[in-house]
């Protein structure tokens, strides 16, 4: 049984980025203290932490003390240790699983899960080490572990370039791409939102709610991740992309924890991701959650000028995130109530 913990405790965070910060905001508005650990002493969820851990994610004395400080543990990011977090959940209360990370942070794991629960993927060839693999049309190649945003992926079309510990994925015809934002708490599986993304140079760009998937589709990428949830040990937000291709719903990969696109919730519902996951991993009820239309454009570094005249001249709800700009580092995001098409030299 998950354990209550009520505002005034300590949620401990492992990671500092863009995702730690906002579940601190989150947490802090409620009223909990924070304790967070990242490598980088200029993290930016640095600033709303009442207690600072400077460690590597694989520093298990380190990720124990955090745990020790701490009334919950979450995490906002998957590529940390699983051996070690599968030891500490046996000690300390930590309510998304090793056994989620295992799963989720290997692509060939990750895909087979979803077929033993009759989830349609695209049809993959796994490499492991052997790569005398068979060629006849191009794949999308990528690495099993610790790829993000684009990276660790390219297209290939010769056995000559096949690599080991790669999954081949065909390619398919997309027609969109959707995210089921979904929020497990201790009685049942809520949906935050349901979102279209579109992505370049496979970096989020733009996301949407509602999407323009049929309702039929919307239900069956719902009715999946609610299969997901149902058998993962696991409380607070998880998110499944999907692609929609020639009509049919196809999973794509598993977020176990706040997302990118659910960035967008920050205007869109009337609870955020980051708020119901707190809620959620707390212990507590989170409960129905409506949308309305929104839309979110991420914020690179390239394009934090171009953003800025466009929230001067036309308003919005600018989210940044302190963070340095540099070429495609995801530096912020911007909110906006309705359909909202922009145009300039970013795109």
């Amino acid at each position: 049984m998950i354990k209550t913990i009520l505002p005034g405790k300590t949620i401990g965070i492992i990671g500092g980025g863009q995702l730690g910060r906002m579940l601190a905001m989150s947490a802090k508005e409620m009223g909990y203290k924070i304790a967070v650990l990242d490598p980088s002493d200029r993290c930016c969820a640095k600033i709303f932490s009442d207690v600072f851990i400077q460690a590597e994610f694989n520093d298990f004395e380190s990720v124990e003390k955090l745990c020790s400080l701490s009334d919950v543990i979450t995490f906002e990011f998957e590529n940390i240790d699983a051996a070690s977090l599968e030891k500490l959940e046996k000690k300390y209360n930590i309510v998304q699983s090793a056994e989620v990370l295992r799963t989720t942070q290997h692509r060939y794991y990750e895909k087979e899960f979803a077929r033993k629960l009759d989830i349609p993927t695209v049809d993959y060839i796994y490499v492991e080490e052997d790569t005398n693999v068979e060629i006849t049309k191009p794949y999308l190649m990528k690495t099993v572990r610790f790829g993000y945003d684009g990276k660790g992926q390219k297209k290939i079309s010769s056995s000559e370039e096949v690599e080991p510990q790669t999954l081949l994925e065909e390619f398919v015809k997309l027609d969109k791409e959707i995210s089921v934002v979904a929020v497990k708490d201790k009685d049942e599986v809520n949906i935050v939102a349901v979102v279209e993304n579109e992505h370049r140079n496979n970096i989020l760009y733009r996301s949407k709610v509602p999407t323009t998937a049929t309702k039929e589709q919307e239900n069956l990428a719902i009715e999946y991740t609610k299969r997901i949830l149902s058998n993962f040990d696991y409380y607070g937000v998880l998110t499944v992309e999907f692609f929609i291709s020639e009509g049919k719903v196809i999973f794509n990969e598993i977020a176990p924890r706040v997302h990118n696109s659910g960035h967008i919730t920050m205007q869109s519902a009337t609870k955020s991701q980051f708020r119901a996951h707190i809620e959620a991993i707390c212990g507590l009820k989170v409960g129905k959650i409506e949308n309305k239309e929104t839309t979110l454009y991420n914020i690179l570094g390239q394009d934090l000028d171009y953003y800025i005249d466009v929230y001067k001249n036309n308003g919005g709800y600018l989210h940044l995130y302190e963070k340095e700009p540099r070429q495609d580092r995801k530096i912020g995001h911007i909110n906006f109530y309705g359909d909202v098409i922009l145009g300039g030299e970013h795109d």
